[in-house]
This record gives structure tokens, C-alpha cells and sequence, in this order.
């Protein structure tokens, strides 16, 4: 059965080449009502422009009432009742000292997100876009579980954000999901806060039935994220740590090898995490010719196949992670190149970072 939507007949009164027109506009708030004030793209540029709603209704999905001018991709409908409902931080958690977890009320983000996909967020109106996978989702709650590492200019900003603040944009599912049907056994390797990412996969697998092995790697104890989570759906668990300070001592490949060897038959192995942990995973699959999916995160800006940031080579061939992926045939990908092309920009986010780091002492003082 198709889901409902909602859509709001707004008009704007502040604009007099509009005056008296209604425009339908795809609408987030359930409990919207005709009088309620919001913020709406209007125009050729989407500049947001206050507008009154006039009217509510509900269809299924992307059917909209007559008279239709319907616009496809909402940029940002916020109520102003004092404080934001929309692209809400409902939750905040600190998983290690540099990674952060957070929920957030996304509900038409929430309803079709799947594994596999990504979502891109702007902070603020003046924010760079970075483009975040979904780590989970509650589409009852209406929320978007993200997980990150402050990194960067934008990650440290973003950590900054608190529970019941508001984040600009939140744009997504984007992406092809992971691919689970019809896998009755699958090894799961992930490294650092690629874990994140490969937890949902893990958690779709375990729903459906599939016998999952997972081995997730991290530098040391203190970086250890995600363990419950990973146990919860895993039917069998090795946490691997450089220092050997948890778990075994050593790289994720190690384990990998010696399951490969002892006859374990996996349908797929899924590996998530540094380009270079990728890489030797496929190596040591390779010999023994089974499947491995890789998941690929290089420089992104607008997610919708546009502007080739994200481009990979595949197979001998050009593909963008954003539209094509982010999964691909790890035995196809150019790990070099994408290695080679991810620290082109270092010194700029270098910089970048600097520049946020001095921001904040001086808000700080």
C-alpha cells in the first residue's frame, strides 16, 4: 500500500508579483494547519520567502491535488513557532572521543531510507555540503540516525550542534542501497567509523534471516565504537585493534584469511571502512574467488551525478559513487586512483580546520 503525504496550499503574502496565488508545496508537519506560517522556496533561485498556509491535504505518494503546482524537491519548509521542527537534533551521542552519533527528525528522509544509502547535509544557509550514510533510521519516529568523525571544518561545526538545535539542510536517501536478498551467509568486515555505515547492512542481513560474521577493526581500545550493536546482530563477532589493547591484536584481514581458509563458504563479503583496508581485503578474498562489495566515500558535492566529483573507476570504466554506488565490485575498483585523488584537497581541509579551530576559541573567550 503506498504511504501518505501531506501538502500544504502556501501563499506569499510579502511578494506582490504572487499576491493571492496558492502554490502546493510537499509538506513534513503532520499536525500543519491553514494559517501557520512558514518558510518556503519560491522562484526561479528557491530563495525561502515567509508564506501562510491555506490549505491541507493528503494523497499518496507524489499524487497532488489539483490545481497542481507541486514542487518536486522541497529545500526546506520550517515552521516558525519559536523554535525549528524541522531538521531536528532529537538525539546527540558521543561514541569516542571523535566520533559523534545523531538522530535526526527527518520523517520523508526516514520513510524510504534503506542500507547502503547516503544522505548530504548542509549545518547552516553558509555551510559546505558533505555527504554522511545513513547509520540507521526510525521511520515511526521519523528520524535519520547519522554517525561521523570530527575531521574537518564542517564535522567540528556540526559537533557543535546540541540536542533541539536544527541543521539547514538534510537531503537524501541518495545512493543505491546494499543489495541483501537471497544471502544466507555474509562476512562483514569494517574498519573505524566505516562501522558505522556497515551496522545497518549487518542489522538488514540479520532481519532476513542471513548467518552474519562480523569483524570490525579500530586503532585502539579507546576507538572501539558500536560493539553491542554489532553483537546484537551477529552470529559471530571478532573486534580487532591495532595495539591489540581489545579484542585480538592485529588487522581485520587476519581473521578474514583464517575464516577463508578453515572452509567458511560466504556468499559475499561486505567491506566498509579506509580505501587501503578495502583493498587488502579484496586481496585476501581474491584467492579464494569470493564476492566482495565495497563501499566507496571520495570527495562529493552534489550527490545527483552532476558535477563528477565522486568519479571512481570501476572496471576500467568511470563511475560516480553518488549515482552508481556508493557499492561497487571491489575485484573492479581502481583502488590507487581513489586513493591518490582523496588527499588531493588535504592542505585546503588542513587550512579549513584551522580556520574553525580558531573560530571557536575565540567564541569561547
Amino acid at each position: 500500500m503506498k504511504s501518505l503525504m501531506y501538502f500544504a496550499a502556501v501563499e506569499f503574502p510579502d511578494d506582490p508579483n504572487v499576491a493571492g496565488r496558492k502554490y502546493w508545496y510537499g509538506c513534513p508537519f503532520e499536525d500543519a494547519e491553514p494559517g501557520d506560517e512558514v518558510l518556503a522556496p519560491l522562484g526561479r533561485h528557491n530563495n525561502l520567502q515567509r508564506g501562510v498556509i491555506r490549505e491541507v491535504r493528503f494523497s499518496k505518494d507524489y499524487e497532488a491535488p489539483y490545481p497542481v503546482y507541486i514542487i518536486k524537491y522541497i529545500k526546506d519548509i520550517v515552521k516558525k513557532q519559536g523554535a525549528c521542527s524541522m531538521y531536528k537534533i532529537i538525539e546527540k551521542r558521543e561514541l569516542n572521543p571523535t566520533v559523534t552519533m545523531m538522530d535526526i527528525y527527518a520523517p520523508l528522509v526516514a520513510r524510504k531510507a534503506e542500507p547502503g544509502q547516503f544522505i548530504i547535509l548542509r549545518v547552516d544557509d553558509e555551510g559546505e555540503r558533505i555527504p554522511l550514510t545513513v547509520a540507521g533510521y526510525n521511520r515511526k519516529a521519523g528520524t535519520v540516525k547519522i554517525i561521523f568523525q570530527v575531521v574537518g571544518a564542517t564535522t567540528m561545526k556540526l559537533n557543535e550542534k546540541n540536542e533541539g538545535d536544527c541543521i539547514a539542510d538534510f537531503c537524501g536517501p541518495l545512493g543505491c542501497a546494499t543489495e541483501t536478498e537471497g544471502l544466507k551467509k555474509v562476512c562483514i568486515v569494517g574498519g573505524g567509523v566505516g562501522c558505522a555505515i556497515a551496522l545497518p547492512v549487518a542489522q538488514k542481513l540479520h532481519e532476513l534471516g542471513c548467518e552474519v560474521h562480523s569483524v570490525i577493526g579500530f586503532r585502539n581500545k579507546d576507538l572501539v565504537i558500536l560493539e553491542d550493536e554489532f553483537a546484537a546482530c551477529s552470529d559471530k563477532l571478532t573486534i580487532m585493534t591495532d595495539d591489540g589493547s581489545y579484542g585480538r591484536g592485529g588487522v581485520v584481514t587476519e581473521p578474514l584469511k583464517e575464516a577463508l581458509a578453515s572452509g567458511e563458504a560466504y556468499d559475499k563479503i561486505i567491506a566498509i571502512g579506509p580505501l587501503v583496508m578495502m583493498k587488502f581485503v579484496v586481496a585476501t578474498a581474491k584467492p579464494f574467488g569470493v564476492p566482495v562489495t565495497v563501499s566507496m566515500n571520495p570527495i562529493m558535492i552534489d550527490g545527483t551525478g552532476m558535477c563528477g566529483g565522486c568519479r571512481l573507476t570501476v572496471g576500467g570504466k568511470t563511475k560516480f559513487a553518488c549515482v552508481d554506488g556508493p557499492d561497487f565490485d571491489g575485484y573492479e575498483v581502481d583502488f590507487d586512483e581513489a586513493m591518490e585523488r582523496g588527499r588531493m584537497y588535504s592542505a585546503f581541509e588542513s587550512h579549513a580546520r584551522e580556520e574553525e579551530c580558531n573560530l571557536f576559541k575565540k567564541e569561547v573567550k
